[in-house]
């Protein structure tokens, strides 16, 4: 027993004193040898929570002389490559082994230290991302996110997970996509709006209604009301969607009168009034802009659209009553289409005048040329041509 207690005593001396002469070398900047030093320390005693901390404020001390150097000559390789990823890795490990694990004077703290890391880690995903390279943009994201977590600085942790959710977006992984924006949102809920807008295209896209109406609810929320624009169109497509009409009107008010002569306002409702057939409100809606900005393209195109949705809405009921074999009703239908068909591409034509390089007004141009049996030009044909070739 004696021998025992004497070997561990001997133990807790050799590693205090080790981690003295480290601790030595670190405060006179000497972070190479205090890396050689700390080595022996690690060998003697792997399971010491304060040697593990020990270790990773050697490797943030070799990662500044790096960077320091980096700064000075950008052509300058640094020696310790790896430095940043050993320093979080020893933070961890010293948390596991002692979670109220202290620090030596001047050092780092374990939970401070990950801290410290979040941000080069962000940096370094942000560096990957513009290269291309999502999968190391994947790697860093990830460290920063879990950083931040950790350290309870939760904004920079949610901007952490929107940013490795972008990534993953990059890579076509949906399923960490949507986790990635999900956990953002729970590590701050009224950090960023973005994140409910793209989860309920999410949801949208999975046909989840229910869950459409929820992420809503919960943006509107979280978001302080100054911030929640971005929430108002997927709102408008959601009310399109399940058929609240009168919610979707009272909405497009509200919004028009907020935002007077705000053009992407205009154009979303206008869209969405039309798609909701509500013809004659978007109708209004595009005449008031286009009395102020006759010639604004997207204004011309949206009210080509309108007139192509009521369009489709003529051939559907065509179409149901030749299924009935009404057909009495038929021909009226298609004499009280006409002058609509027309409208659409008078309006879509002049669009065309003003920008012949829309793709969606383009191809909508041809299909009402074809349906007056007008000739398409050879130009806006080889347009849209080129567009199937593409898909």
């Amino acid at each position: 027993m004696l021998v025992i207690v004497g070997l561990m005593i001997s133990t807790a001396v050799f590693s205090q004193s080790c981690l003295d002469d480290v601790w030595m070398c670190l405060r006179q900047n000497q972070a190479p040898k205090a890396k050689k030093l700390i080595e022996g320390c690690m060998a003697a005693n792997p399971d010491n929570a304060q040697v593990w901390l020990m270790n990773a404020n050697v490797y943030v001390n070799l990662y500044n002389m790096d960077q320091k150097k980096l700064g000075a000559d950008p052509n300058y390789t640094p020696r310790y490559p790896d430095a940043l990823l050993k320093a979080n890795e020893s933070f961890i490990k010293a948390l596991e082994l002692d979670p109220k694990v202290e620090p030596k004077t001047g050092m780092l703290g374990a939970i401070a230290g990950q801290k410290l890391c979040a941000e080069p880690f962000y940096n370094m995903g942000v560096q990957a991302e513009e290269k291309g390279d999502y999968q190391t943009a994947v790697k860093y994201f990830t460290l920063a996110a879990k950083n931040y977590e950790l350290a309870n600085v939760k904004n920079n942790a949610a901007a952490a997970y929107l940013q490795l959710a972008l990534a993953y977006g990059k890579l076509n992984d949906q399923a960490n996509y949507k986790g990635m924006l999900l956990k953002s949102i729970a590590c701050s809920p009224a950090a960023y709006p973005a994140c409910y807008t793209e989860l309920y295209y999410i949801y949208e896209a999975e046909k989840d209604t229910v869950n459409c109406g929820k992420i809503l609810e919960k943006g509107f929320a979280a978001i302080p009301a100054d911030r929640q624009g971005e929430l108002v169109e997927p709102q408008m497509n959601y009310y399109s969607m399940t058929g609240q009409k009168d919610k979707l009107m009272a909405l497009c008010d509200t919004m028009l009168k907020n935002n007077p002569g705000d053009l992407t306002t205009i154009l979303n409702c206008a869209n969405y009034l039309s798609n909701f057939k509500a013809y004659e409100k978007a109708e209004g809606i595009l005449t008031e802009a286009l009395a102020k900005n006759p010639n604004e393209f997207k204004l011309n195109s949206q009210m080509a659209y309108r007139y192509f949705m009521e369009v489709v809405d003529y051939e559907d009921r065509i179409e149901a009553a030749k299924n009935a074999k009404q057909w009495a009703e038929m021909n009226p239908l298609r004499e009280a289409q006409k002058p609509v068909l027309q409208k659409a591409h008078d309006w879509s034509d002049k669009a065309y005048q003003i920008n012949p390089d829309d793709r969606q007004n383009n191809i909508m141009l041809q299909q009402l040329k074809v349906k007056l049996l007008i000739p398409v030009p050879e130009d806006l044909k080889a347009k849209v041509d080129s567009y199937r070739h593409k898909e």
